[in-house]
């Protein structure tokens, strides 16, 4: 009889074990999809969230356009090394980060009507993400990039340049008409928290910079755009700054400004310092930003600034090259480790905002648009209410002491175009005002030539390009494995070498 009912029983426990085990398993804590507001912030986060994100910028971008220099991390950018980890971080990030979040997003949304304003803005910040790509290393995979999951595409082909920036500017066009009131409203959006209006702001305001980026290539093409989104309407003020807000939270968190971050290693508290091309730039136009951006310490933390008066770096020198102490005007001996000037604490801190693009940026755009004849616009009015807002954008930086309004009111007073000047001085006071946004800086130095930077120092001989500034980035290597025959048709637009003295399309 036990043999009998022996298996009869087991027969039935298993059974009674498998009902429903598809259900007993699942985690009752979790979906089976992610939301979209959850990927959209996620993608967002990616750009400026966690500590690589801030190696490129400060360790290659912020020396390269000559803000900081000093530290042995920074040599790629302060004298051109070859330093593949910090310069594949950007393609490292985006594609295989943040775009990999925006795609599956915009995969889904796209099958729910419901869902049209998730595609809207989602298409925004592709455009951003693609646009630093693209600016950063050239021709890259575009059309067909992110898409190996859903079309099986897993080698994706090298788009050119000039094309991805007309798709660029039909997809900001189209972003804008797409949103609609009357389906459901964006939810865990932390860059404008649902509010279509600022991310139309935005598509409009990423056009006007987009678009001034053909000035030297397709003049034509440029006033278009620019002219384009000037009438759709761009940034009105700081509270549609496309900024993003970041939380006290150390490495690897990526809720943290990874710029920060970076900051906080040694290399970065200790070794970066301002360089004489812009420190000296600031003494020379007596402006009260200087104190916001950088400070002297001694060993014990005191500010001895007054000591010092910001003594800066040449651009290419490690911080112990010049190993002598600093003599004070009152005779006091400043020892080495403390004589050049640092960033100041603010920047420093987790959980300041990245701005990715501000209004600043835009009255500075506006004011080249009319300068150029393009707008009628009063390109004087433009261009001192940028020099107030980028003074103003300074408190955004917990800490950061705001410049006195009668500071401001002299500098702006002090500060008017110049016939036959007015690019440059419109186009110095921008890259005071993008500090320490490094991506866009180097990108309008490209474009602009300013500022028009100081020789670099290179006294080990460590140089890669004889000093000469790179203009592009170099593709990562593992491209040559994994996208081999696509990786080689963009090099050899290059001139059959991952030459990052070659210029990117617009850069002419």
């Amino acid at each position: 009889m036990k043999r009998f009912f022996l298996p009869i029983i087991t027969v039935l426990l298993l059974g009674s074990c498998t009902k429903d085990f598809k259900t007993i398993n699942e985690d009752p804590t979790k979906g089976t999809a992610i939301a979209p507001g959850q990927q959209l912030a996620g993608a967002a986060y990616f750009l400026s969230g966690g500590r690589e994100a801030g190696y490129p910028n400060l360790h290659l971008f912020q020396p390269m356009v000559q803000y900081v220099g000093g530290a042995y991390s920074q040599r790629a950018g302060g004298k051109f090394v070859r330093a593949d980890f910090v310069t594949e971080r950007v393609w490292e990030i985006f594609y295989n980060r943040s775009l990999k979040q925006l795609q599956d997003m915009l995969y889904h949304a796209q099958k729910t009507p419901e869902h049209v304003n998730y595609v809207a803005a989602g298409r925004i910040l592709k455009v951003y993400i693609f646009s630093i790509l693209t600016d950063t290393y050239g021709d890259v995979p575009y059309f067909e990039a992110g898409l190996a999951f859903y079309n099986k595409i897993y080698t994706p082909k090298y788009d050119k340049q000039e094309d991805i920036y007309n798709d660029l500017f039909k997809e900001l066009d189209e972003a804008v008409k797409q949103f609609d009131d009357s389906k459901t409203k964006i939810q865990n959006d932390i860059v404008y928290q649902g509010n279509p209006e600022k991310w139309k702001k935005l598509a409009n305001s990423l056009r006007l910079r987009l678009g001034m980026r053909l000035t030297r290539i397709n003049e034509t093409k440029a006033r278009q755009e620019v002219l384009a989104a000037l009438a759709a309407g761009t940034f009105t003020s700081a509270e549609d700054n496309f900024k993003m807000i970041h939380e006290d939270f150390a490495f690897p968190d990526l809720r943290a400004n990874g710029y920060a971050q970076a900051l906080r290693e040694e290399s970065g508290f200790n070794y970066v310092h301002g360089t004489t091309t812009f420190v000296n730039y600031l003494k020379a136009e007596k402006d009260p930003r200087l104190a916001s951006f950088f400070i002297n310490r001694d060993g014990s933390g005191k500010d001895i600034t007054h000591l010092t008066n910001y003594l800066p770096i040449v651009p290419g020198l490690y911080w112990y090259d010049d190993w002598a102490d600093f003599k004070a005007a009152d005779g006091t001996n400043v020892p080495h480790g403390n004589k050049y000037c640092k960033i100041n604490t603010p920047f420093f801190q987790q959980q300041s905002p990245f701005l990715h693009l501000g209004f600043a940026e835009v009255e500075f755009l506006k004011a080249e648009a009319a300068a150029r004849g393009w707008s009628g616009a009063d390109a004087n009015q433009h261009y001192q209410q940028g020099i107030r807002a980028a003074m103003k954008q300074l408190e955004l930086y917990p800490g950061m002491t705001p410049v006195g309004a009668q500071q401001v009111t002299d500098f702006v007073n002090a500060h008017t175009l110049t016939a036959g000047k007015e690019l440059e001085q419109i186009n110095m006071q921008k890259w005071v005002a993008l500090f320490p946004n490094g991506y866009e800086a180097y990108a309008n130095m490209r474009r602009t030539g300013f500022p028009v930077t100081q020789p670099v120092k290179d006294p080990q001989g460590e140089s890669v390009t004889g000093r000469v500034m790179p203009r592009r980035l170099f593709y990562p290597a593992s491209e040559i494995f994994n996208n081999t025959q696509n990786y080689q048709e963009a090099i050899d637009r290059l001139g059959g070498e991952n030459d990052w003295l070659k210029r990117v399309w617009w850069d002419k």
